[in-house]
């Protein structure tokens, strides 16, 4: 399997989430995000994994 072919399939069941916000909110984030040793991805996706539990879903 190409990684095309590899890439393809592991975005199959992905999907994108694009929030604009103000650069100095960004900023102060992913640097508290930088201080804590977490990428912000994983931060975004514990949240929304704990935003849900707490909604019942």
């Amino acid at each position: 399997m190409s990684s095309y072919e590899q890439q393809k399939k592991y975005f199959q069941n992905r999907k994108q989430l694009r929030v604009w916000v103000e650069t100095e909110k960004y900023q102060r984030f992913e640097a508290a995000v930088k201080k804590q040793g977490e990428s912000l991805y994983s931060t975004i996706n514990r949240f929304i994994d704990e935003y849900c539990e707490k909604a019942g879903e």
